[in-house]
């Protein structure tokens, strides 16, 4: 199989960093280009993020050597898919830029609420796909934009899947324990003033995340209807907080269900569930996309790594008598893994 020639916008941040370390050693694609700001420019990917280096894992040597050149120096037309990770106000012209000519995978918010546009994550919602079609006729483009969430929607929206397939889900509130990592530079470089408030604190607020919750969880958990997505009408309501936890994002998630179940049930539909990513193979997606793990103490962030890459972990699991059918437990998600 001939890999697909992939850019990577917005290369150079903590975002794109992470990209480049899981594109460069992803199956099917092979990194032709990985683009930055002007200031950048011509600079070795390994000179250009010296100063702010955020990587798990290195990427190969041939990878840290390659020049990196400005997003206004490279035709789309020369590659295959573009992987963004940039800014979202940048995000907004270069990946409309890129997504004329070939398909545009982002992290960024720019589109995620524009009505052509899916929100897409493959354990999720892979119907969605069906909506990029009528995107590239109402633009005119031969490319199409496809964000994926942001990381803290990612292990609710995953979490709630099954449940709200099996037995509806009316009600949801949650708060999020968020690690540094998620805030990007601010939160991994050592000098930021954003990381050094956070050691040893909560930071009760992050600026518009609660919002952004609520309307991917509807419109991810939404439902194909003629070929236009009808969102869900889950009452949702957010508490997003920051704390001093490098990486793994967790949540408290209570929840109320259309129709009662019991916890034993519950367990055996969430450890159950898989979506048409597992039954492709995808070489990216978790044979088990949810993991109830057995622990009383469980999931944790320091202990996320012992399980299988890009799952969710569901713990915790309990009534909840304040909501009708209601239901409680706490998840784990990487947000680098599986969200940046």
């Amino acid at each position: 199989m001939n890999k697909k020639q992939a850019i990577i916008l917005g290369a150079t941040g903590a975002a794109g960093q992470n990209i480049v370390e899981f594109t460069a050693v992803h199956p099917w694609f092979e990194i032709a280009c990985l683009s930055g700001s002007e200031r950048s420019h011509n600079k070795s990917y390994r000179e250009a993020t010296s100063a702010a280096a955020f990587f798990r894992e290195e990427p190969p040597g041939e990878i840290m050597g390659m020049k990196v050149v400005g997003a206004d120096h490279v035709d789309p037309r020369d590659y295959d898919v573009a992987f963004s990770a940039l800014p979202s106000e940048i995000a907004k012209i270069q990946e409309a830029k890129f997504g004329k000519h070939i398909p545009v995978i982002s992290t960024a918010a720019a589109y995620r609420y524009e009505e052509d546009t899916p929100v897409l994550l493959p354990d999720v919602n892979p119907t969605h796909i069906e909506m990029i079609e009528g995107q590239r006729k109402k633009r005119g483009w031969n490319g199409y934009i496809v964000p994926g969430p942001n990381c803290t929607t990612i292990g609710l929206v995953t979490s709630l899947k099954p449940l709200l397939d099996t037995y509806r889900v009316d009600t949801v509130s949650m708060v999020s324990m968020q690690s540094l990592s998620g805030a990007g530079e601010k939160g991994l470089r050592a000098d930021s003033e954003y990381r050094l408030n956070a050691v040893k604190n909560v930071i009760p607020l992050i600026e518009g995340e609660e919002g952004k919750v609520v309307k991917e969880t509807n419109k991810i958990l939404g439902n194909m209807f003629e070929s236009k997505l009808v969102d869900a009408s889950i009452n949702i309501h957010a508490t997003c907080t920051r704390v001093d936890v490098e990486i793994v994002h967790t949540e408290a998630v209570h929840l109320g269900l259309g129709k009662a179940a019991s916890i034993d049930d519950i367990r055996k539909t969430l450890n159950g569930y898989r979506s048409e990513a597992q039954l492709l193979k995808l070489p990216s997606v978790a044979e088990q996309p949810i993991i109830v793990v057995e622990e009383a103490d469980g999931p944790q962030p320091k202990k996320h790594g012992d399980y299988p890459k890009m799952v969710t972990l569901v713990g915790r699991l309990r009534e909840n008598p304040i909501f009708r059918n209601g239901v409680s437990y706490v998840l784990t998600s990487d947000n680098l893994e599986k969200g940046a």
